[in-house]
């Protein structure tokens, strides 16, 4: 080792490597006779070798970069609803062992049209016909295409995963050709995949069986009536189900639905049953109702009104516009339909705010003539109209006694704005705008945040979340994230969503929008594994991709949060450790070491305990402090570090010979006249020792003291 100004020479320490790297009856769970470890009694070498060829495959596995998910409580699911169709009943027994009642084939394909049920179907059936100590584990497919290599191979794993994402999710013939290989592998280790595709992802009408490989199709949804039915008594509501079968108009709105469809149903005769209850039962006096107070409604009408589509009515309301109104039979007037989409919005609120809402949208929807301003209608001609509160009645709400708009009718509303988003394809540019416009201080107002996501992921698909995230991510950042957090969540949209933030991460102008959302799930404990996983790597790409100083705070800033939190904080040692084995870059890796200083530990700082034995802190400090681009960031956070610990003597004295000792390396000279500036600011230690000082009287030999002062450190 050279000589350098802080001391005296020492003994050469080892050179570490760079770091700069980038329902009829169903059966029941098979229960298959299976050997436990200690049964295990070899008699011939062919039986070893295929044991010792089993371990290889599985340990091969596991080393790639396989897909993850969560697993599925097998009990959980056999208890959840399931209604077994005539046609699906054809599907299942395709693909069941008569004699073993197990999964025939190793690789199922379940290819059905979107929103029909077949992930419920493949789930059954991997629960009822796998053997019963099987792990069922739902993946997440988050690649950019389908790749055999990144399928797990776990020994008794029963595997299900959702292919419907149009961009990511497209089989190709290679692809196929080589499930039956895959298959060999499964059932080397005794396990099972199911995929479920949606139809217009099927390349062929046709796929002749391939080895252990099978195709199913799907053609038709279970029965809607008896999954609202059962959907109804499995979460609590068996109450309900006579007033839905006794609702004739009920009735026939259930008819035809699909399966999510037929959930969503299940979830709103709820939340009828909810708001009902919730309200006052005393009907209004007479008094009152003379006053324009009308009777509040009945549970059944309002359970009708909330399964209902609304179309025909809507069909009349959205016809053809006419000049006149006469109340009853023509369509509303432009005015009017944006005093409509307000109320649906809003529902009940102050009547100048549904009001102004209604204005702000019209002004969207009228033209500008040349480089004049939209033209207003004429005072004369609004004063001969209909006043506002005529206006209101009119459109199906009322206005009480402190001009508050009542318009209780959520389903209506949400109807409404279906009804425009379906029929009307140029509305909805309009619409995303005016549902995102900054409002007076409650930019994530829940109403907008339901609505747009009611709208965005209606078709179960994230083909408007690239819209919408250009239309607000400058003008409503919090709102875009809330709606984001929805569709990261939501069942069928959410792997498409994770993509769209993917891409959204190597952009500055969406950065605020990915980190808040990524924030959001690491920090709910609810999120599994998988979620977490893709927070966690879309956080990476960010610090991956920005220079921006704030944007790589904002980032380091989660991960501090981060650091409170077991399972989270497992998962930033793993970042640490995957960067200094130069799997990921150091610009991601640095940041998860430096939230880490955070952590407390009874005894000494935490990176230097025994739980942080996988990182190597001398050297992470190191080659940190070594590069200019990466000291500046450090030096902060390293003074933070030590200013914790003022009031320790122990911990203090621990971190301060661990510092001095790194810095004496080569390379340190810039490192340690900013550090030693940086330390200017710390607060002295619990026995009145100035840090700065300290650490000079520690590094800078004595003999050199005299030369190399404080006071001329560069600036």
């Amino acid at each position: 080792m050279e000589e350098n100004a802080f001391t005296l020479p020492e003994p050469d320490e080892p050179k570490n490597p760079g770091s700069d790297g980038t329902s009829p009856d169903l059966a029941s769970p098979a229960s298959v006779p299976t050997s436990q470890s200690g049964d295990l009694h070899i008699q011939q070498a062919s039986v070893a070798a295929g044991h010792i060829g089993e371990l290889k495959l599985l340990q091969e596995t596991r080393k790639r970069d396989v897909l993850e998910g969560t697993e599925r409580d097998r009990q959980q699911i056999l208890e959840q609803p399931f209604i077994l169709s005539e046609r699906w009943k054809e599907a299942w027994d395709q693909v069941i062992n008569g004699e073993t009642s197990l999964l025939r084939p190793r690789v199922l394909l379940v290819v059905a049209p979107r929103s029909f049920g077949s992930t419920t179907f493949a789930l059954q059936l991997l629960a009822r016909h796998t053997e019963a100590d099987s792990t069922l584990v739902k993946l997440d497919a988050d690649w950019n295409a389908p790749s055999r290599g990144r399928l797990p191979v776990d020994h008794r794993h029963a595997y299900q995963v959702d292919l419907k994402d149009a961009r990511t999710d497209r089989l190709s013939i290679d692809f196929l050709d080589s499930l039956p290989r895959h298959a060999e592998a499964l059932a080397s280790a005794r396990s099972f995949l199911v995929m479920t595709v949606a139809k217009e992802l099927w390349p062929d009408h046709y796929l002749s069986p391939r080895g252990d490989v099978r195709v199913v199709h799907i053609d038709e949804p279970p029965d809607s009536e008896l999954m609202v039915e059962e959907h109804l008594n499995y979460r609590g509501h068996p109450q309900l189900v006579p007033h839905v079968q006794s609702l004739d108009q009920a009735v026939v709105s259930l008819r035809g639905l699909n399966a999510v469809e037929a959930v969503r149903a299940t979830v709103t005769a709820m939340t009828v049953w909810e708001e009902h209850h919730g309200r006052q039962p005393e009907l209004p006096s007479t008094a009152a109702r003379m006053a324009g107070q009308e009777r509040p409604s009945s549970f059944a009408e309002r359970l009708t009104a909330a399964l209902s589509d609304w179309r025909q009515k809507l069909d009349g309301l959205f016809g053809e516009a006419t000049a006149t109104y006469d109340g009853r039979n023509s369509s509303l007037t432009l005015e009017d339909r944006c005093l409509l989409l307000a109320l649906a919005v809003r529902q009940s609120a102050p009547m100048t705010e549904v009001a102004a809402t209604a204005g702000s949208l019209r002004s969207l929807l009228v033209v500008p003539d040349g480089d004049k301003p939209a033209a207003e209608p004429l005072v004369q001609s609004i004063f001969a109209g209909r006043g506002l509160r005529r206006r209101i009645h009119d459109v199906g709400a009322r206005v009480d006694t402190h001009d508050s708009v009542v318009f209780d009718q959520p389903a209506y509303g949400r109807a409404v704005l279906t009804y425009v988003w379906d029929n009307y394809e140029v509305m909805r540019g309009p619409l995303l705008v005016w549902l995102t416009q900054p409002g007076d201080g409650s930019v994530s107002a829940q109403p907008m945040v339901d609505a747009l996501a009611g709208l965005v992921l209606r078709h179960g698909t994230a083909d408007h979340l690239d819209t919408l995230g250009s239309i607000a991510c400058a003008e409503n950042p919090e709102l875009l994230g809330a709606v984001m957090l929805r569709a990261v969540r939501d069942e069928h949209v959410g792997r498409a969503a994770w993509a769209t933030l993917y891409r959204w991460a190597g952009q500055q102008e969406y950065i605020r929008t990915v980190v808040d959302t990524c924030r959001s799930v690491l920090l709910n404990e609810a999120s599994g594994p998988s979620a977490a996983k893709m927070a966690l790597v879309r956080l990476r790409r960010v610090a991956r991709k920005s220079d921006d100083p704030a944007t790589r705070l904002r980032v380091l800033s989660v991960m501090k949060e981060l650091v409170s939190r077991p399972a989270r904080t497992a998962m930033l040692v793993a970042e640490v450790t995957a960067w200094q084995a130069s799997k990921v870059s150091v610009r991601s890796g640095s940041l998860a070491f430096l939230a880490l200083m955070e952590k407390k530990h009874p005894k000494v700082p935490w990176l230097m305990s025994d739980e942080a034995a996988g990182i190597d802190v001398d050297r992470a400090l190191r080659d940190l402090l070594a590069d200019a681009a990466t000291a500046q960031e450090v030096i902060p956070e390293l003074t933070k570090w030590i200013g914790s610990y003022a009031t320790d003597t122990v911990g203090y004295e621990r971190l301060r010979d661990r510092i001095v000792h790194i810095l004496r390396g080569n390379g340190m000279f810039q490192a340690y006249w900013a550090f030693m500036r940086a330390l200017a600011d710390a607060p002295v230690t619990v026995e009145g020792v100035d840090v700065a000082e300290d650490f000079h009287r520690h590094l800078v030999d004595p003999r050199l003291r005299s030369v190399f002062t404080l006071e001329t450190a560069p600036s």
